[in-house]
């Protein structure tokens, strides 16, 4: 497992509307490109936003992609956070020294 690469795929998938179109039509296509563990693939696959957190990803990359996909499922921002914050509190604050 690697934050670091879990971060990067975070950064690519954040970078512009193409990326993120491409990461939410074809998810095992957009991250094929990356040597991910099955774990981490399952979990990007799942948007498995505790998981992510729970292996490492920064919490702001995980929140800036968490935000831009719920854009496309016009998710109301409260709910938006309750899930988010669901998802990640139960792990505690990770050591996300990259």
């Amino acid at each position: 497992m690697s934050r670091g690469i879990i971060n990067i795929v975070l950064y690519d998938i954040d970078q512009a509307e193409e990326t993120i179109e491409q990461f939410t039509t074809d998810p095992s296509g957009f991250l094929a490109q990356y040597r991910l563990t099955e774990d981490e693939r399952e979990a990007f696959e799942r948007s498995d936003y505790g998981a992510l957190y729970a292996m490492g990803a920064h919490p702001f990359l995980l929140w800036q992609v968490v935000r831009s996909l719920a854009m496309i499922d016009a998710t109301p921002m409260p709910a938006l956070i309750e899930e988010y914050r669901n998802a990640v509190s139960p792990h505690g604050t990770p050591d996300h020294i990259t």
